[in-house]
């Protein structure tokens, strides 16, 4: 297993010690594609591998503006990008022609793409089986969706199982801020019990922390001392 945290600006990206970094950025903050072109330089003048992540940023969205950023932060990809699942304007399945535009739109930024469970979670195993050649698993989204992450976990299929390069990790504890997860992981939480299940079959898994608090170095060495020893990087 690899382990990785989340950054937000190009100091932080030797903060810790980590395998790799996440650059997540947050339509409709002013800069966002110069600010993954900073982190991006930052990473890469130590080494760091970092996958993108651009939230809330819909690939079914027919918006110039929109489209052009996130090609201008594929110019810097390297692991590739994280973006979240779809669905139909006024929910629902992507099919038909939206399922066209959102291959398209895919196909634009010439990048790897993997795909979260964040927004239509209930359904997101009929997505990823038609649009997601990588899968990125957020455990956090699934115990707040009132989804046990072990069981889930337990019960995936071999092709969707294989398809597994990313976990974001976090915690399902208290409401904050209209949500109830991306709190501190602890020792014995059903979420750790979910990866440790998932590296069985998936050893060289990417982890990758999204905290809103600063418990990442104490959360980066929970996730390290699941295993001894470094993971075997995965391709997407």
């Amino acid at each position: 297993m690899l382990v990785g945290y989340r950054i937000t600006g190009p100091e932080e990206a030797g903060r810790f010690r980590a395998d790799l970094v996440q650059i997540s950025v947050y339509r409709g903050a002013e800069g966002n594609a110069a600010r993954v072109s900073a982190c991006a330089q930052a990473c890469r003048k130590i080494g760091r591998p970092y996958v993108i992540h651009p939230v809330n940023y819909p690939l079914l969205l027919e918006d110039p503006h929109v489209l052009s950023e996130l090609r201008a932060m594929a110019e810097w990809s390297d692991l590739g990008f994280i973006f979240h699942d779809e669905v139909a304007p006024g929910g629902g399945r992507v099919t038909g022609r939206l399922a066209g535009t959102l291959r398209k739109n895919m196909d634009a930024l010439q990048a790897p793409i993997s795909f979260e469970d964040a927004v239509n979670i209930a359904d997101v195993l009929w997505f990823w089986r038609n649009f997601a050649a990588s899968i990125t698993l957020d455990v956090g989204h699934l115990e707040s969706a009132g989804i046990d992450s072990l069981e889930f976990v337990k019960n995936l299929d071999p092709e969707t199982l294989g398809k597994i390069d990313f976990v974001h990790m976090h915690r399902k504890h208290l409401l904050r801020g209209g949500l109830t997860d991306h709190w501190p992981l602890v020792p014995g939480c059903r979420e750790l019990e979910a990866l440790k299940e998932l590296i069985k079959s998936r050893p060289g898994v990417r982890a990758i922390l999204e905290l809103n608090e600063d418990e990442t170095e104490d959360n980066l060495k929970l996730l390290y001392a699941l295993e001894e020893g470094p993971g075997t990087p995965l391709s997407l």
